[in-house]
């Protein structure tokens, strides 16, 4: 499992580090074209785009592994830690569920584009759009391995009887 936990790893932070560098090299070039040469680079904003796609779905998956989105703990903080403990597994259950229709919509959604693309590039709109498919299976798998960690963590507490 850790062999795959380093390679999923090393994919995202590698897409995330890849976007981020086209990004601003071409965001960069963009404004150098048009502000010393007068003329813009009409083809650099497909390529901005799909570059922050990737960069804002994969960086998701990302924070799901940090556990690092945003949200209001103050229930959480107010309970007992058994308590806390079986309200996050359900709340991770019910992200696991958000995350699989994210997944099959998102995969109809890649299925329209086939047949449109971008507005200066020969690149097909469903490039852009399985981001959004392929980030819910990195978060599902991240957060499949929390949920397991957290019955671990519930069992042990309980001394293995959850119930």
């Amino acid at each position: 499992m850790k062999v795959a936990n380093k390679f999923v790893d090393n994919f995202i932070k590698f897409v995330m580090a890849f976007s981020s560098l086209i990004l601003f090299v071409v965001t960069f070039l963009q404004v150098v074209f048009r502000f010393l040469f007068k003329y813009p680079l009409p083809w650099s904003q497909d390529v901005i785009r799909i570059c922050f796609v990737y960069l804002v779905f994969f960086g998701a998956a990302y924070c799901v592994k940090e556990k690092a989105h945003l949200n209001v703990d103050v229930l959480l903080t107010a309970l007992k830690p058994r308590t806390r403990l079986i309200l996050e597994i359900i709340i991770n259950v019910a992200l696991l569920g958000f995350f699989i229709v994210i997944i099959y919509y998102g995969f109809q959604f890649v299925s329209t584009g086939q047949d449109q693309y971008a507005p200066y590039l020969p690149i097909p709109m469903s490039i852009f759009y399985l981001s959004v498919p392929l980030s819910g299976i990195f978060m599902i798998y991240y957060l499949i391995q929390q949920v397991f960690e957290q019955i671990k963590e519930l069992k042990d507490k309980t001394g293995g009887d959850i119930a």
